[in-house]
Formats: structure tokens, C-alpha cells, sequence
């Protein structure tokens, strides 16, 4: 029998090992979430750990996210539409399959131009004790 909950709605069920998951059915939950509704944004943490951070993200097409940093390296994955990637440096327009990294602490903001949905990694820096 699956094991379900809201953390992990589309996927199969989380051992120890290894876990799936649909980003596709999870991308059209995201959608039908009420904060899709109101902001044109949803996200949810695929996985979470103490050195990595998966998070899938959907946008409606001019929805943004505000300028922010993070606290490790980051990759985005464009799986479906077109987003622009702005930091002080510059900006780049990732399309399905576009691959961007980015070092840790640096200042960005995201900007959907089409309805996209992508794959957040951060790997989190160890703390400063």
C-alpha cells in the first residue's frame, strides 16, 4: 500500500534509498493550489536535507520572484516554458532543457515571460559556527 502525504503527493513512497518522484503531476497540483490563484507562483521541496534542496517551481507567465540570495550553489533546470535569470551580472533567458548555476550569496530575481515550471538545487553551505 503507498504511503501519501501533502509533503510528497506524486511520487512513490520515501525509504531510506530512494525515492520518485512525477514532476509532472506535481507541477499541475502545484497549479490547482490556491497560491497559484493568488500569486501565479507555487513551490513545492522534493527533498531536504542538510546539504541538498530540491524544489520544483511553477510560474504564470509575469509572475516574478524578488531579488533574493541563497545559501549555497544553485542550479535551475527549465522543464517547460521560459524564464529570464537576472543577477548584477546580467540576465539570461533559460528555455526547456536550459541548464543555469550559480554561486552561493548571489543576488537574483526570476521572471516568468511564458508559463514555466523548473527544478531548484541548493546545495546549503555548512554554518559558521
Amino acid at each position: 500500500m503507498k504511503e501519501t502525504d501533502k509533503s510528497q503527493p506524486a511520487g512513490t513512497p520515501r525509504n531510506e534509498h530512494m525515492h520518485t518522484t512525477d514532476l509532472t503531476a506535481l507541477a499541475q497540483e502545484l497549479k490547482g493550489e490556491e497560491n497559484w490563484q493568488k500569486t501565479g507562483r507555487g513551490s513545492r521541496t522534493v527533498l531536504k536535507s542538510e546539504t541538498l534542496r530540491i524544489v520544483l517551481n511553477v510560474m504564470r507567465a509575469g509572475s516574478e520572484i524578488k531579488p533574493h540570495q541563497a545559501p549555497g550553489p544553485i542550479s535551475v533546470q527549465v522543464l517547460q516554458g521560459r524564464i529570464k535569470f537576472i543577477t548584477g551580472a546580467g540576465a539570461v533567458e533559460l528555455t526547456n532543457g536550459k541548464l543555469l548555476t550559480l554561486q552561493a550569496h548571489m543576488r537574483h530575481s526570476v521572471e516568468a515571460i511564458e508559463e514555466s515550471t523548473f527544478l531548484l538545487t541548493v546545495s546549503p553551505l555548512p554554518s559558521k559556527a
